[in-house]
């Protein structure tokens, strides 16, 4: 079965845009705090391919391990991080942004992702919840990962400061 995912979620980082850029400049780092990311392989450079731990409901029989191949590219200057997919990698395509909106001594964290899981395990019975169950459990995922890429950035940003 095929899924089609988007989420677009944000978060208000407590740090400045200047200390929250570094987060644009070591982007793989921010990615290795995403949730359920078993492993992480660079395939060329700005180029990952990522497999994900098994993803769903075992109860249910919707457990999927995602994996899929993306190309990143920062703009500093515009505070972006954007991704596409690439083609032939996985059993999914996911594309992206991460972009910073400075508020004064504050930056909002946007997070905006759209794709396709391909190939999910779905026992017949549950085709039809299957899809808002999956985008449910993928909008929590970047919640997860927002909350502890502001907490790193809080704990890194007090570091700073002593």
């Amino acid at each position: 079965m095929k899924v089609s995912i988007s989420i677009a979620r944000s978060v208000e980082v407590p740090a400045p845009g200047e200390r929250v850029r570094t987060l644009l400049q070591d982007y793989e780092s921010a990615i290795r705090r995403f949730p359920k990311l078993r492993k992480l392989t660079a395939l060329a450079p700005n180029t990952y391919l990522w497999e994900m731990a098994p993803i769903g409901s075992r109860t249910a029989g919707i457990a999927h391990e995602v994996s899929y191949a993306a190309r990143y590219h920062v703009d500093l200057r515009a505070g972006v991080l954007r991704w596409e997919p690439l083609p032939g990698h996985g059993n999914a395509t996911i594309e992206g942004q991460m972009r910073l909106e400075e508020r004064g001594p504050s930056t909002r964290l946007f997070f905006d992702v759209r794709g396709e899981l391909r190939d999910v395990p779905v026992p017949f019975m549950y085709r039809l919840v299957a899809p808002p169950f999956i985008q449910g459990t993928f909008t929590r995922l970047v919640d997860v990962f927002l909350e502890q890429t502001r907490d790193a950035l809080i704990l890194s940003d007090s570091g700073t400061r002593r």
